[in-house]
């Protein structure tokens, strides 16, 4: 399609290269991964997006040098072999042509589309002095870039290889947590703002580590995202919430909602209905206990499938919230059509909001939209008096942090409940 090298052969000829050099050579290998291509395969179909990669394809060609090798190295990348290079600048050079050339639009039947692309690149002999290393580093520094969120291209490094590492190390552990079960949930209370009574809570994940003991979200997640793992460990989450409600119930206790935050790759997978259907037939809580709260990160991508599943899961008497409201998309035209319960005020803001004006008309604002869209209205991360005192005076309904109480164990949680 795109009249390039196929990955194989692209890599018998950078490792035939290389070898002939005797590893002496100057040459720069570029991994290039094109952005947001995936979602114009969803939106457009095969065809139509397989002429934007056969366009782009034509740029990566014009941007390299007449002895260079372009690659279609994978449905969304390229690789790019710069061989007997003057000197190592010439590879950033490149990589930094590619980048703004891919980040033009793309024209097709009339329309514009815009991509963009991370690039990692790897530098012989510095970086290794065979096809097989150069491609190897590329490709961990290519993992970089992307996780990095803003560098359009990195060089590899040592130290990215020490990370990758612990990265593999971790993704083997998780899987194990996954097969054994290592997890457990803690609940955070969410209090009425007006008198501080405890109306609800938040299923929050800990990790279990044999070695380490209690591991917070903040050191697997990310990684549970990017290798998909999160989807498992999501579903885990979710049945020990439902199943933590039937038993609290079943124990003579006050109804209580519970809330569980879905992951964007959890929510992207589409299984999340079904899933819903079976644990509300399996565990028989009332719907309107379990609260699922979506970041707006899930809703630019795919508006509508968002909107599908949104509504299938409102439908089933399930609450939805909008959490880290004002930090992502915050479009108000999609915010209207949305099956919402209520807005999730980002932690953010009411850290802010006591020495920046600007940051309390922002609350002040939101709190004044939810109450015309009969929304209710949720503060993250309370912590001061002071803070509380701004959010009674705001309207704020209701509120979560540590001044109420930090993520408890499920009988402390189930204490706090009783008063």
């Amino acid at each position: 399609m795109t009249g390039l090298l196929d990955r194989r052969p692209f890599m018998r000829r950078v490792a035939g290269t290389m070898n002939e050099s005797g590893g002496r050579m100057i040459a720069g290998l570029l991994m290039v991964e094109i952005d947001r291509l995936a979602q114009l395969f969803k939106v457009l179909g095969q065809a139509p997006a397989d002429r934007v990669m056969a366009q782009l394809a034509t740029r990566v060609e014009a941007a390299c040098g007449r002895g260079d090798l372009v690659s279609r190295f994978g449905e969304t990348r390229f690789a790019v072999f710069l061989p007997d290079l003057q000197h190592a600048g010439k590879a950033l050079f490149t990589a930094s042509a590619l980048a703004s050339r891919i980040a033009e639009p793309v024209e097709l039947d009339g329309r514009r589309f815009f991509v963009g692309a991370k690039i990692g690149l790897a530098v012989s002999p510095e970086d290794g002095t065979d096809g097989e290393a150069l491609i190897r580093h590329a490709a961990v520094a290519l993992g970089e870039a992307k996780r990095s969120g803003t560098a359009s291209y990195l060089h590899f490094q040592a130290p990215m290889r020490d990370v990758l590492k612990q990265r593999l190390l971790l993704e083997d552990e998780l899987r194990e947590a996954i097969r054994d079960e290592a997890f457990l949930v803690h609940y955070q209370p969410k209090v009425s703002i007006a008198d501080g009574s405890p109306i609800g809570g938040e299923a929050l994940l800990r990790w279990q580590h044999p070695k380490r003991g209690i591991i917070g979200p903040g050191e697997f997640i990310p990684t549970a995202e990017d290798t998909g793992l999160i989807v498992p460990i999501g579903e885990w989450v979710l049945r020990q919430a439902c199943t933590q409600v039937r038993t609290w119930l079943d124990a003579g206790m006050a109804p209580t909602q519970i809330a569980v935050n879905v992951s964007e790759r959890q929510f992207r997978s589409g299984h999340l209905p079904a899933l819903i259907d079976v644990l509300l037939q399996e565990t028989a809580i009332p719907p309107h206990l379990l609260q699922l709260e979506i970041t707006e990160s899930v809703l630019p991508q795919d508006l509508d499938g968002a909107l599908k599943q949104m509504r299938w899961i409102a439908d089933r008497g399930v609450a939805l919230a909008l959490d880290d409201f004002g930090t992502g998309y915050s479009s108000l035209s999609y915010l209207r059509d949305l099956p919402l319960d209520c807005l999730k005020i980002d932690r953010k803001f009411i850290k802010d909001m006591v020495e920046d004006t600007n940051t309390r008309h922002i609350v002040h604002a939101i709190v004044a939209m939810a109450r015309a869209m009969g929304l209710k209205v949720v503060a993250e991360g309370i912590e001061t008096p002071t803070q509380l005192d701004m959010l009674r005076d705001l309207g704020v309904e209701e509120g979560q942090g540590y001044l109420f109480a930090k993520p408890l164990a499920v009988d402390a949680f189930a204490a706090y409940l009783a008063g």
